[in-house]
């Protein structure tokens, strides 16, 4: 994407126009007309941003030189009222484009949107960032929402065979909405069915990790430099505090690819697409409250725990933690001195006397242990007609007339059609999804597990713990019963990057992010980890997941046309919020097939990031 600024700005806003994305040329907006004109012809940008709307000449100049594609023109008005949202950069969502008259074709393709001022304190490069997050909206919705539209418009909205592609949490929640719209819902997964006691190594995320999942409004959150300002340390190795998991002699271009897509995204474009994460967290949050009121028994005996205690090693950023959460939701709350939050929850009170954490606040969500709940929806699926394949892995699609897909095909060479697709394969999917949009997007990384008993001390609440420069530098603390009734504290955390194969793990490394999460769990939880050693529960319980993580951090959900008419969707790549937005993923892959947009299929789409780039392998699916 390429935006063309054209008036001078302050000095405070000049660091949000470096790099390749913006061509500043401050005088062109004090003399439109041809000069401007000469400009937008010559370097055709995709975006305008501007105080002046283009004359018709303008325009026809523009136009002639930039093809077919749409004038996006994002006007600055200092003069409008409030358009700005608490904390941060504003979110945008896409505003209404309004079409002014021009020169022949030129002016009907012509897109001009508003970006207000949120008043005269707003600091100029707060209106600034906000312009280029409408700006680079804008841009995406004009070259994806017709072809997307067009995928859509093409689907007859009636029950119709769905097969699903991966029985994870996020496609089994999808499943069961789609059996309650009618569809015929048919799964195929490689690994054994949940309910069964294979071991945890023959799962993939959902199962094979811990018993525990967490929802909170700030789940899945963007991934986009180091504490100390860097790019994050994917190729470092854990055991130098880095997030490198994988031999890294196995790691190829691609990986080093996907590594710079992440390291090179500005600072504005990340906070917008962590705050689109965050928007699909808030609409989950009803979600998951219509779900437990809807199909109660989905959350008989699955160990639901209400409420999260955060808590942090530092006191900036438990403030700047406080602050994005008053943003999120109207709910009061206050910050929690370390001594308030002992005195609420005396298991925490030998942290508190060593010094591991300086305060914390609740907030609202939830936890389940999702090995159950797994079990619980599959059941529910089963009950409403769904078939389960389990141990059939699905290696590949099957082409049809034009490239089209018309079919998958399983290990066992069996060949698979229905009339709609959902693949949801986690960090295993390489194969695959070859051919797609979707393919090379979705990396792994690895997540380690362990289990401590429940030291019974007061611990009322699921905990997520901030250890600020630590190597497991974010934990959740799961509270969870035992078959026997007895009550367990799951301990998850760490990042281990794998590159684009689960598989590839370098033992080594693996021990030493086990190794930075025992720490977490016995600095926070000294006797109980004591106990768990003795007892040999926490060499038992070790174990890992491996989940599909973006270089842009923003979750993929692909619309593809199938060569019966069809689609095809892929949804994935959601970082550390697959269960946390399992439910909005279900109701876009709901809308789908109805044959209705849904705001995920632009926001997530996977060219997104590419398309900004600006980079060749940026194709539309057809």
């Amino acid at each position: 994407m390429l935006v063309l600024l054209d008036h001078p700005v302050p000095s405070s806003v000049e660091p949000l126009l470096k790099g390749p994305h913006v061509l500043h040329r401050p005088t062109l907006g004090a003399r439109p007309g041809a000069l401007r004109g000469r400009a937008l012809a010559r370097d055709r940008p995709d975006v305008l941003l501007t105080r002046s709307v283009p004359a018709a000449a303008e325009t026809a100049a523009w136009g002639a030189a930039a093809g077919e594609r749409p004038l996006v023109v994002v006007l600055l008005d200092r003069a409008a009222g409030p358009g700005g949202a608490r904390g941060g950069v504003a979110r945008v969502r896409r505003p209404p484009a309004r079409r002014l008259p021009g020169a022949g074709p030129a002016g009907s393709r012509l897109r001009v949107t508003v970006c207000p001022s949120a008043g005269a304190a707003e600091p100029p490069a707060d209106l600034y960032a906000r312009a280029l997050v409408t700006a680079e909206r804008r841009f995406l919705a004009e070259r994806v929402g017709p072809v997307l539209a067009g995928h859509l418009g093409a689907v007859r909205p009636e029950a119709a065979s769905v097969v699903l592609v991966g029985a994870g949490v996020v496609n089994l929640l999808t499943g069961l909405r789609l059996l309650r719209a009618g569809h015929r819902v048919t799964f195929y997964d490689s690994g054994p069915d949940p309910r069964s006691g294979a071991p945890w190594t023959a799962f993939g995320c959902s199962r094979g990790g811990g018993d525990a999942r967490m929802f909170t409004l700030t789940e899945a959150d963007g991934y986009f430099g180091s504490p100390g300002g860097g790019p994050l340390p994917f190729a470092q190795p854990v055991k130098d505090k880095g997030w490198g998991l994988a031999d890294l002699a196995r790691l190829g271009p691609a990986e080093r690819a996907w590594t710079e897509d992440n390291a090179r995204v500005p600072g504005w474009l990340a906070r917008s697409f962590t705050e689109d994460v965050l928007g699909y967290n808030l609409t989950s949050d009803r979600l998951w409250r219509d779900l437990r009121h809807d199909v109660p028994e989905l959350f008989h005996g699955v160990g639901l725990r209400e409420g999260i205690l955060r808590i942090y090693s530092d006191q900036d950023v438990l403030e700047a933690h406080a602050a994005r959460q008053r943003s999120l939701t109207d709910r009061d709350f206050e910050i929690l001195s370390a001594d308030r939050v002992s005195a609420r929850h005396p298991a925490l009170a030998a942290a508190q006397r060593a010094g591991a954490f300086v305060g914390g606040i609740e907030v609202d969500g939830f936890t389940v242990q999702v090995h159950r709940f797994l079990g619980t929806v599959t059941d529910a699926a089963e009950r409403a007609g769904a078939l389960f394949h389990w141990g059939r892995p699905v290696d590949a699609l099957v082409p049809g007339e034009g490239g089209a897909p018309d079919g998958i095909r399983c290990r066992d060479g069996e060949t698979v059609r229905a009339d709609h697709y959902v693949l949801s394969p986690g960090a295993y999917g390489e194969a695959l999804l070859r051919g797609t949009a979707s393919a090379g997007l979705i990396h792994g990384m690895a997540g380690a597990w362990l289990t401590l008993p429940d030291p019974g001390r007061g611990l009322k609440n699921s905990l997520k713990i901030t250890r600020s420069g630590h190597t497991a530098a974010d934990a959740n603390v799961t509270v969870t019963e035992g078959p026997d009734g007895r009550s367990f504290l799951t301990v998850g955390s760490g990042y281990g990057w794998t590159g684009t194969d689960p598989d590839n793990l370098d033992p080594t490394q693996l021990e030493a992010l086990h190794a930075a999460v025992d720490d977490t769990a016995s600095s926070f939880f000294p006797d109980a980890f004591d106990e768990a050693r003795r007892s040999g529960l926490l060499e038992r319980s070790r174990r890992y997941c491996v989940r599909p993580w973006t270089a842009s951090s923003l979750p993929v959900f692909e619309t593809t046309r199938t060569a019966g008419g069809g689609l095809l969707l892929i949804t994935g790549g959601h970082n550390t919020g697959g269960f946390a937005q399992a439910p909005v993923t279900a109701e876009a892959v709901a809308s789908a097939l109805r044959g209705e947009s849904h705001p995920m299929h632009i926001d997530y789409h996977p060219n997104r990031l590419r398309m900004f780039y600006g980079q060749k392998d940026a194709r539309l699916p057809e």
